[in-house]
């Protein structure tokens, strides 16, 4: 019976090991596809002729028509750009920078007084849980015992 489990065992196991084997070769990159092109012609027929385009006969000496009435531009106001010198862009950023610094200092300092707040709660706390145990007796007095009486010894039943 052990022997016929142990060679199941065995048995399972190579297997798994071949096939943790084989999932765990080098696969090979996939040839790249090229596309595919069909000869034969579309499912759907077009609207239209299919062949060459029909050529015009243009006299080699006339000029293109150009409607020069159409052509206009229109007169664009130029745009006024504001330049800023350096240092009062620099000192523009800088105000901004200082307002942001001081909103946050703002909120740290709440943040912080909160926080020593509660800690200045939580040892009031302890300090008067540890007042009310200080004022508990520990230790009553015990009544002076007499000498123990003599243990006799324990006799079976």
């Amino acid at each position: 019976m052990r022997e016929t489990v142990a060679r199941c065992v065995v048995a399972v196991g190579a297997g798994l090991a071949l096939i943790v084997a084989q999932g765990c070769k080098r696969q090979t990159a996939p040839a790249a596809a090229l596309p595919v092109v069909s000869s034969s012609r579309p499912q759907v027929q077009p609207d239209f002729p299919v062949g060459p385009l029909p050529v015009e006969e243009v006299d080699p000496g006339a000029t293109p028509r150009v409607d020069r009435t159409v052509v206009r531009r229109a007169q664009l106001e130029p745009v006024q750009v504001q330049v800023q010198r350096p240092d009062v862009q620099a000192a523009a950023v800088a105000e901004v920078q200082r307002r942001q610094d001081e909103r946050l200092l703002q909120q740290q300092e709440a943040a912080s007084e909160r926080q020593q707040e509660e800690l200045d709660q939580e040892i009031e706390h302890d300090l008067k849980m540890q007042q009310e145990m200080e004022a508990e007796p520990r230790i009553q007095e015990i009544p002076e015992l007499s000498e123990p009486a003599p243990m006799e010894p324990m006799q079976p039943q």
